[in-house]
């Protein structure tokens, strides 16, 4: 194992709290019913617009054009306090770039709203690359992702590791060839994460550290 590539959210950070204020005040404003938070955690993995279409179950793009105005509306840089690494993380992610292990990112997430996250816990140039869906043609769960994390160290699909918690997440590597662990500490549970035949499933971040450290070995 030469490289990881983490997905973002539910698996690096705990961004559940922020999601799912976000799309509160997104319904409120919309008077839409609050039932349809349900439905759109389960839609956490894909690009924000994808996510938007399912949930609402539209495809008028003057109502989605509403949609996304109101939701990106919503004040999320000065709710990033919501957001944290979920606990162990940090010392995970320097543990592992201490003893010489690649890590990189490969998220549902516009890079403009990922950054600040970043910088916010110290991340900024820890990863490499970073590759966001405005920097791919086609995002999860399709492979282009984590063919461009492969190709930016000149790696082989099995030199490579794909860690995430949704079925976005593990779909993408398969489609890849690249083997695959799931968290099931984020938006996905470990039934659901099993359908994708992952090597296996952690479910907290000390587990996640023993399985990491046990392959790099």
């Amino acid at each position: 194992m030469k490289l990881i590539v983490w997905d973002f959210d539910g698996t690096l950070a705990d961004t559940r709290p922020l999601i799912v204020d976000g799309m509160e005040s997104t319904l409120r404003a919309l008077n839409k019913d609050e039932a349809l938070l349900e439905k759109w955690l389960t839609c956490v993995g894909l690009p924000v617009e994808e996510g938007l279409r399912l949930t609402f179950g539209t495809n008028d793009e003057m109502e989605m054009d509403t949609i996304l105005k109101i939701y990106r509306s919503y004040n999320w840089t000065g709710n990033s306090h919501l957001i944290r690494p979920f606990p162990g993380m940090k010392e995970l992610v320097a543990e592992l770039d201490s003893i010489g292990i690649k890590q990189a990112i490969a998220t549902s997430k516009r890079y403009k709203a990922l950054a600040p996250q970043l910088a916010d816990f110290g991340w900024t140039n820890t990863f490499h690359p970073i590759v966001t869906p405005d920097r791919v043609t086609q995002p999860k769960p399709h492979p282009e992702s984590l063919e461009v994390c492969l190709q930016s160290h000149t790696l082989q699909p099995q030199d490579a590791l794909m860690i995430g918690d949704t079925l976005y997440d593990l779909y993408m590597a398969k489609s890849a060839n690249v083997p695959s662990i799931g968290v099931s500490y984020g938006f996905a549970t470990k039934e659901q994460l099993l359908e994708a035949t992952p090597i296996t499933i952690a479910g907290d971040v000390e587990e996640l550290r023993k399985i990491l450290l046990q392959q790099s070995n």
